[in-house]
């Protein structure tokens, strides 16, 4: 059924140029001949299947189809692209895209970087900011490097800040330099609407949640771990936020070796997933509307 996506879309250059064109990734209407003002025609380059836009009476003035768009000096066939695309969204390895692709591994690596720059950028872009008004966030700290028993090869230890809206289900993960209470309460303002009931742990850097500037004030329910994982009481628990470390954690460990420069673009990958790629059709579609949204077509 997925593969249905390749033979529907890329099964030529021409089905994968109809199709990019479509999504808005790449051009599809012709510009004006900056000598004559006439507007080109659509040729065959004589590199195989590639196409520019060329003027009928300036030969010499051409535009290629990926000029100004995400895909601009890429080198790739349009087949190329929506088989990486979709390589990515599927989250197939960079070995079988490279049976699937024909590229070299380390083209394919460098193009998934890339596809993971489209979702740091979106997030940026809309920040998450989730709860509100009578809905309970879960926030927790983890570490996403460590060494096991303090043993093996010496890491980085880098902190991560989440949490978790139980009625929406979405969440926020964000690398932090330091779990004090002046970085932590930075981060929440970001991503917790004001008027949220927060429930934590008994870590002392949340202990200002209550005091926080912010209109309507957030409410702060705890709950203490080493008497309870549910508060009898209030109900508070983060058992949601400790889930959601382990999707996170999991996409983690399967990256064991990765580059720890890019830990950041692959904690962005997961929250995008998470948001909009919640299966690889979605994640398919989205990552071309966020593509085109960054980088549209002429």
């Amino acid at each position: 059924m997925a593969y249905n996506i390749l033979y529907e879309n890329a099964s030529t250059e021409e089905a994968a140029l109809t199709f990019l064109q479509r999504n808005n990734v790449v051009r599809s209407v012709a510009p004006f001949c900056e000598q004559c003002q006439r507007q080109m025609t659509l040729v065959r380059t004589g590199r195989g299947d590639d196409r520019c836009f060329r003027c009928p009476a300036h030969k010499g003035e051409k535009v290629f189809l990926c000029k100004g768009t995400f895909f601009e000096n890429s080198h790739l066939t349009y087949k190329n692209i929506v088989e990486l695309i979709f390589a990515w969204s599927f989250k197939e390895s960079a070995v079988h895209t490279v049976h699937l692709t024909g590229l070299s591994e380390n083209t394919v690596i460098q193009w998934f970087c890339y596809l993971r720059d489209v979702c740091s950028h979106h997030l940026v872009e809309n920040p998450a900011q989730i709860g509100g008004i009578r809905h309970h966030v879960e926030i927790d700290e983890s570490l996403m490097s460590k060494r096991k028993n303090n043993v093996g090869r010496v890491v980085q230890q880098r902190w991560v800040f989440g949490g978790i809206d139980r009625v929406s289900g979405r969440g926020f993960l964000e690398f932090v330099p330091d779990m004090t209470a002046a970085t932590l309460e930075n981060v929440i303002r970001r991503h917790i609407a004001p008027g949220s009931i927060i429930n934590t742990d008994g870590f002392a850097s949340y202990n200002n949640i209550v005091n926080i500037p912010v209109i309507p004030r957030y409410q702060h329910i705890v709950v203490i771990h080493e008497e309870n994982f549910v508060d009898p009481v209030t109900g508070a628990c983060t058992n949601r936020i400790e889930n959601y470390w382990k999707n996170a954690k999991r996409r983690f460990k399967a990256m064991s070796g990765t580059n720890e420069a890019m830990l950041s673009s692959h904690l962005d990958e997961f929250m995008w997933r998470e948001e909009y790629g919640k299966t690889p059709l979605d994640a398919f579609n989205k990552i071309i509307d966020h593509m085109q949204q960054w980088y549209p077509a002429p």
